[in-house]
């Protein structure tokens, strides 16, 4: 074969085929970028609560406490000649339920392979998994809950003949139930409330309003209006303007749970038995007697003592430069534990209306410029309240924590150090207790014949068996049902 020969009638092909190199050639590189990932994970709470190994296995991490009885003392007053009274003692015995949080991934040797020289697919699929485990975390450590809620009581309804659809003369049938933050992230509520009715007056644009007794705990309420549901709010009331006659779809709220009820709740599923027991269950629930069931309904036991508010649907209201409603639950806390949280968990609903609030033109601080300041003309605009200032502790300056998975309409009151009780012997007043610490499991090879993904494939879980602890509930505080200002 004469290649020189065979070269040359390559060449003519060639040139016979194209004239000169253009766009539609198809000669063209590969703009490879790079995965990105637009998945956000922001769990503060999370990553500020202290993790310590369980020295042994068991299903209740336990402790013992000690209670403030200061007022059932006896007059220390002593006669002479005469022995001082007793000192009197309370102690409790209490137990936080074990529980497993946890996400799984599949990969295939093919996708592995198809990969190749891109990105390592099984380090995504761990990766991706881990990021949704902490937003799980941060979830139950801030709502989790293993005992149910308290069933509301029955609604209030009123009506007005102006600002709604609803006929003359119409029978408007309210029902509630409430949710924990577990239930308002992976749906579930209580069982629902007695009916509360009232009948519309004159006219066609009747609308009605309702509202129930703030349940201990709760951080949404699911209305139901003659037997379908209506909608969620993060207050304890809610406005209907028109009478169903389907289930409507779930308000747009940060973090609501998608998927809206198909009837009125008649068992109750606001507690979760997968569930440990988070921050917001540790203040509002009761200490079981005896402690070995962990914590129980409120009502069903002794006070864990921490102070609970409700705001039943109002906004913030300022005085000068103050918030009434901040400065009577730091008084209240005060009066408990003679001493100031460390800091305010709030959602950006919250740390919008304190700003917006303090920062308004009426009532507001204003900022001088002197003439010639170079900030005269690249003035930076708005303002965020960072701290606020605990005038029942003497001053104190409290930061103000946005938390992106706690409900609009909370606002919790931490204290983060036992150090305002002599002798409390608390290192950490949170502990994210770990039975089996968060890690990448990974399962035996398996295969699913004739199945898409079916393997070869690699198979795991990044999981964690977990108890939150909270040693201090008396030095916290909840304040609920705060409608943005």
């Amino acid at each position: 074969m004469n290649y020189d020969e065979k070269s040359l009638e390559t060449l003519n092909l060639i040139k016979a085929q194209t004239a000169g190199v253009t766009s539609g050639t198809g000669i063209v590189g590969v703009d490879l970028s790079d995965l990105v990932s637009n998945i956000p994970v922001n769990t503060p709470f999370f990553d500020s609560v202290a993790k310590k190994a369980a020295p042994e296995g068991a299903k209740y991490a336990q402790w013992r406490v000690l209670t403030n009885i200061n007022n059932l003392q006896a007059d220390p007053g002593t006669a002479f000649d005469y022995s001082a009274p007793l000192a009197l003692l309370n102690e409790f015995d209490v137990s936080a339920p074990y529980g497993k949080i946890g996400y799984g991934y599949t990969v295939t040797r093919d996708a592995i392979n198809f990969a190749k020289g891109y990105a390592d697919a099984h380090a995504i699929a761990v990766m991706n998994a881990m990021n949704q485990y902490k937003i799980g975390a941060e979830r139950k450590l801030l709502g989790g809950q293993v005992f149910a809620l308290q069933t509301p009581g029955t609604p209030t309804v009123t009506t007005s003949t102006t600002g709604g659809t609803i006929a003359a003369t119409t029978a408007v049938n309210v029902k509630v139930a409430a949710r924990t933050g577990s239930n308002f992230n992976y749906g579930g509520s209580t069982i629902a409330s007695a009916q509360g009715t009232v009948t519309t007056g004159t006219g066609a644009t009747n609308s009605a309003s309702a509202s129930v007794t703030a349940v201990a705990g709760a951080v949404a309420y699911d209305w139901y209006v003659g037997g379908f549901y209506y909608t969620t709010t993060t207050v304890n009331k809610v406005s209907i303007t028109a009478i169903p006659t389907a289930n409507q779809p779930v308000p747009n709220i940060p973090g609501i749970y998608g998927v809206a009820p198909t009837a009125v709740p008649t068992s109750d599923s606001s507690a979760k038995a997968t569930d440990f027991n988070g921050l917001l269950a540790t203040l509002a629930g009761d200490y079981a007697t005896g402690g070995a069931t962990g914590l129980v309904t409120k009502g069903n036991g002794s006070s864990s003592g921490a102070t609970i508010q409700s705001l039943d649907g109002a906004a913030f209201t300022s005085s000068g430069q103050s918030i009434n409603e901040l400065d009577a639950l730091n008084s209240a806390l005060f009066n408990n534990i003679q001493a100031s949280p460390t800091r305010y968990l709030i959602s950006s609903q919250e740390a919008n209306s304190i700003s917006k609030l303090l920062l308004s033109t009426a009532g507001g601080g204003t900022t001088f410029l002197a003439p010639g300041d170079t900030g005269r003309n690249n003035i930076t605009a708005g303002g965020f309240i960072g701290h606020y200032i605990n005038k029942a502790a003497g001053g104190i300056p409290v930061p103000l924590v946005v938390m992106p998975h706690l409900t609009p309409g909370t606002l919790i009151a931490v204290s983060d150090s036992g150090a305002p009780f002599a002798g409390a012997n608390i290192s950490n007043v949170f502990e994210m207790r770990q039975l089996d610490d968060v890690a990448d499991y990974r399962y035996a090879t398996s295969r699913n014949a004739n199945v898409a993904g079916g393997g070869p494939r690699e198979d795991g879980e990044v999981f964690s068996t977990s108890a939150l602890i909270n040693k201090a509930p008396v030095g916290c505080a909840i304040l609920s049902n705060i409608s943005a200002n």
